[in-house]
């Protein structure tokens, strides 16, 4: 019989979304076999002689955030990009465009962007896994890094079937034949199926679950949609997909899916994808109609509010989206595109989104911001029974923050101060299933050092094939940027280049007006 593993916290500020937010109380957390049982007065709570006790006096105590849109296949890419609208950037970091990658690289590149997460206090990934056919080999590397590195990941193997150059506008007629040929045509999607199928009856463990993952509307065919909503369905899985990121995607709906009311949301829900186990990442270029139709059907968001800017691809209007229901979460998306996986970061990117969206003289955008980087990512990853909030019987998911830091002195308002000065440099534990994975800032399971040279040992490799990529793709990126130029002069009905929509007439671009 294995020994019962107690744990108790001592003396923390617990910093909880539901709970006082400003001067959060003193208390102690009783941590048993992974889970909160109690949480009790400072001295209160008897965890027995055998417990290991951590001193969290002079620390605030919050839940483990959810990193709740993440990709880990590009993470050795960082640095490598700016200034490329999506499309662009997409033919530089997808690893279809790539040689195979070595089973080393896979798996280095997962722990790396897992180990960094876990450094900014993330506990669990949503990763939307990018890997080419179904390699058995590279999904077993993704698992053993995500089970080295002690942190919780909802996997979702990142699936398309349609051919690159009719998912976005005026591609296919204004591409060249060499372009069109270099970017590929369509794909049987049934050996993906096959391969996602047999994952989701292998054996799981406690911190690794299965998700399904379409990556876009516009690139899987219906029969691809059917597919997934079928098995969601049938497996009460979760659904993540990526939703209207750019312009050039909102027009396709208005061009392409004239039978769909030319909008990709009644498109997915005429094949039965919407509702409360669907997460869209970004739903930037969104119309309010669409928004409430994701309101009304249980729909959740994750937020990325750095890429979005870095792509170039505008403002979420994450207001607009709460007020008609839709639970908000917060991701950091590829560590190309944004380019780190520091929540920190992307929460004070959400506050401030958050108050320039509303009126001047409110308050909560940081309570907002926080929410959606705990209890928020729990409810779209379908955890919130689990995460997210401390309470007695949620998993012991937890981050301690030294008050000592400069960001927390003097201490006026925990939550504002999290979200607006907070870093990972005042993080000193970090806690999964009551397990320190993170101690004094540095992960316990492995050294990173190790983890770093395993990085670099990789790099020169990888390096020397994007040069080599680079080299081929160059003169399809031109070619696409040229196509980009089209679209940004094509009529829209929406504007999600400004902060907020302007009232007066003629600011906003109007569907089939100049």
């Amino acid at each position: 019989m294995s020994q019962v593993q107690r744990t108790l916290i001592t003396g923390g500020r617990i910093l909880d979304p539901d709970g006082e937010l400003d001067r959060p109380p003193v208390a102690d957390v009783l941590i048993i076999d992974g889970r909160i049982v109690a949480i009790g007065p400072e001295g209160k709570l008897d965890a027995g002689e055998d417990a290991r006790v951590i001193d969290a006096r002079g620390k605030l105590v919050t839940p483990g955030f959810i990193n709740a849109h993440y990709h880990s296949h590009d993470v050795l890419l960082r640095g490598m990009f700016e200034q490329m609208p999506l499309e662009v950037w997409g033919l530089y970091s997808f690893p279809s465009n790539y040689p195979r990658r070595s089973d080393e690289e896979v798996r280095v590149r997962t722990l790396l962007g897992a180990v960094e997460n876990l450094r900014c206090g993330v506990t669990t990934v949503q990763d939307m896994v990018s890997i080419v056919g179904p390699d058995q080999r590279h999904m077993d590397a993704v698992l053993s890094a995500y089970q080295e590195a002690g942190i919780r990941a909802v996997l979702a193997l990142q699936l398309g079937d349609k051919a690159a150059a009719d998912t976005v506008p005026f591609w296919r007629e204004e591409l060249s034949a060499d372009a069109l040929r270099e970017l590929g045509g369509s794909l049987d999607p049934r050996p993906m199926q096959h391969f996602v199928a047999s994952l989701l009856d292998a054996p799981r463990s406690e911190r690794v679950s299965w998700a399904l993952a379409p990556s876009a509307p516009q690139r899987c065919s219906e029969q691809l949609l059917q597919w997934t909503a079928q098995m969601a369905a049938d497996r009460a899985l979760r659904v993540f997909t990526h939703l209207y990121e750019t312009r050039s995607q909102a027009l396709l709906a208005r061009l392409a899916y004239e039978g769909d009311h030319r909008s990709l949301v009644s498109f997915l829900d005429r094949l039965g994808l919407l509702s409360d186990r669907l997460t869209i990442a970004h739903g930037v270029w969104i119309s309010d109609h669409e928004i409430a139709q994701l309101g009304a059907a249980g729909v959740n968001l994750a937020f990325n509010p750095i890429s979005n800017l870095k792509l170039l691809n505008g403002i979420a209007p994450i207001r607009r989206y709460a007020e008609v229901g839709v639970n908000v979460a917060l991701g950091c998306d590829n560590c190309s595109g944004s380019d780190s996986q520091n929540i920190f970061e992307s929460m004070k990117a959400f506050a401030l989104y958050w108050a320039l969206q509303g009126e001047a003289g409110e308050a909560g955008a940081a309570r907002a911001a926080f929410r959606a980087a705990t209890i928020g990512g729990a409810k779209a990853l379908g955890c919130e029974a689990d995460l997210g909030a401390i309470r007695p019987g949620a998993k012991a998911d937890l981050v301690l923050i030294s008050l000592d830091d400069p960001a927390f002195v003097p201490l006026n308002s925990a939550v504002r101060q999290l979200v607006y000065a907070g870093t990972p440099r005042a993080i000193d534990t970090v806690l999964v299933a009551g397990e320190p994975v993170v101690v004094d800032g540095r992960t316990t399971r492995m050294t990173q050092q190790s983890v770093m040279a395993a990085a670099a040992g990789v790099q020169a490799c990888l390096c020397e094939e994007y040069h080599a990529v680079s080299a081929r793709l160059d003169p399809v990126a031109r070619e696409i940027l040229g196509v980009h130029r089209k679209i940004e002069c094509q009529p829209i009905d929406i504007d999600r280049l400004r902060l907020r929509d302007s009232k007066a007439p003629g600011l906003m671009i109007r569907a089939g007006k100049t």
